[in-house]
């Protein structure tokens, strides 16, 4: 994304050129840079589809926000202004045209974020699946340090150190995760303490060296984070426990593999913490933009309601001409419904996502699936009970989902306030805080189950109006009963996914 990144920022801060012509021209060029971005976008997310279907997503919805605010036109009408010398207009439309280059910037910048945090996930999870290993390891190695007597232990020192010495290692990868600058910094840091410094004799220089270095263990102490303090314990111990070993000092020895397991299990805990963090972020984030996505798509589809109302009892006392005004304002409304199942389908990526809500997953399908229903049934012009029915179950699955998410986010911000002690982890997964609660979740199948139960009387309503009908088409009823069919068979699917205990 930092291509695009780049791409973007010549677009916004252009050079302005001292002449008119000059300016036009520049104008030009920037037009035909963003057509041209388009095409790379576009082909990227064609290419990309299978592969990373989120990163093609994203792409497909940059380009989806250019085509709707129809920023190539926007930049074509930039060059006829300047053409014509209205220079006054063309600053106005130059403002709007920034505004919305900055809008795709941040979209493309926050996929950028994303992708450092995911980065930072998949190091943690592997750190706890490295962790896991070693305290399995220092359990074994207590276990044999057990049963042995106490002249036998001796062998055992190597075993230890090879713990130890795979502790460090992880220990270094974690410093580094940490604060990756740091690494240059220390190296050069090693590199002037190794230059002599003029009219100093040798010993001076190790007592300032040896001081030097006490302080910076203590300051490096100070400033160590709650993991690499327990980590630096823990290989502490372990160096103990092989000198202890190879004094043949069972009860010490064991006493301070006991300890050193401890600490790696602290370390383990401050880990899972971190990562406890990243996921509530996460959550957070989610819920957030999925309130504003449904607020946005109740206050649409209310607007819709009310018109269509107002359209219906239009068209009962309209004339012909009138009627014809009818069609077209049915028409817009249609272009507005379809304005919400772009909403909805941007909703639907950032559940997916999630891959925990899978009754508000499900839930947004059926409405979306009433919302292409009358989005079709507007554009035909059918502005009749049936429609209306349809566009209410729209708004009312919607408010539910609303409140779940609402829901959802003051339990975010309890569980922010009082973090839990633990939550189970195993291998370095840690089991996923869901999106939405099981309550809720159930809440909404119960909903879905009469939605699908209010479209079956519906569609034995469209048999019985069809069938009085000559030559009537029954083909796009059977193709609504059979997607019913399916949407029975994905609810009793969640269900049971719930019954068992599976997310996805």
């Amino acid at each position: 994304m930092y291509r695009f990144t780049f791409i973007l920022f010549p677009l916004l801060f252009a050079v302005i050129p001292s002449s008119a012509q000059e300016l036009m021209d520049k104008q030009r060029s920037i037009a035909e840079r963003y057509n041209q971005l388009e095409q790379i976008l576009f082909r990227l997310s064609e290419v990309t589809a299978q592969t990373d279907p989120q990163r093609a997503a994203l792409l497909k919805k940059v380009l989806l926000i250019s085509k709707d605010k129809l920023l190539n036109v926007q930049m074509d009408n930039l060059v006829r202004l300047l053409e014509n010398r209205r220079f006054t207009d063309s600053l106005s439309a130059q403002e709007s045209v920034e505004k919305e280059l900055l809008e795709l910037l941040r979209i493309l910048e926050n996929e950028n974020r994303l992708q450092r945090r995911d980065a930072e996930k998949d190091k943690i999870k592997q750190f706890l699946r490295d962790l896991e290993e070693l305290i399995h390891q220092e359990k074994a190695l207590e276990a044999k340090t057990t049963q042995r007597e106490s002249e036998q232990i001796t062998p055992l020192e190597k075993e230890q150190k090879d713990i130890r010495l795979r502790s460090q290692t992880l220990q270094e990868q974690m410093k580094e995760h940490e604060s990756p600058a740091n690494s240059q910094e220390k190296k050069d840091d090693e590199n002037k303490d190794g230059e002599k410094k003029d009219g100093e004799d040798k010993d001076g220089e190790n007592k300032n060296s040896e001081n030097k270095d006490k302080y910076c263990e203590k300051d490096n102490q100070k400033n160590s984070s709650p993991q690499q303090k327990a980590m630096q314990n823990a290989l502490d111990r372990m160096k103990q426990a092989e000198e202890k070993l190879k004094k043949s000092e069972k009860s010490g020895a064991v006493e301070e593999q006991e300890e050193a397991i401890a600490q790696l299990q602290r370390v383990k805990a401050e880990l899972e913490k971190i990562l406890r963090q990243i996921r509530e972020e996460e959550l957070m984030q989610t819920l957030e933009r999925l309130e504003s996505r449904f607020q946005r798509m109740i206050k649409i589809e209310q607007g819709i309601r009310r018109k269509t109302e107002t359209l219906a009892d239009d068209l009962k006392k309209a004339d012909d001409f009138n009627r014809r005004q009818v069609e077209i304002q049915s028409n817009q409304l249609s272009g507005e419904q379809q304005e919400v199942i772009r909403d909805a389908d941007a909703a639907l990526v950032l559940l997916r996502e999630d891959g925990t809500a899978q009754a508000m997953t499900e839930s947004l399908l059926q409405a979306r699936f009433d919302m292409s229903e009358a989005q079709q049934r507007l554009k035909s012009v059918k502005l009749d009970i049936a429609t209306m029915e349809i566009e209410d179950s729209i708004i009312a699955a919607l408010q539910e989902m609303l409140e779940a998410v609402k829901e959802a986010i003051k339990e975010a911000e309890k569980r922010k306030e009082n973090p839990p002690e633990q939550m189970p982890c195993a291998g370095g997964e840690m089991d996923k805080e869901p999106l939405i609660k099981l309550l809720s979740e159930l809440k909404m199948i119960r909903s879905m189950q009469q939605r699908v139960n209010d479209r079956t009387q519906r569609y034995d309503l469209f048999l019985e109006e069809l069938k009085k009908e000559s030559n009537a088409d029954f083909e796009p009823l059977k193709q609504k009963v059979v997607e019913l069919t399916r949407q029975q068979n994905r609810v009793s699917r969640i269900l049971h996914n719930i019954k068992v205990g599976k997310t996805q």
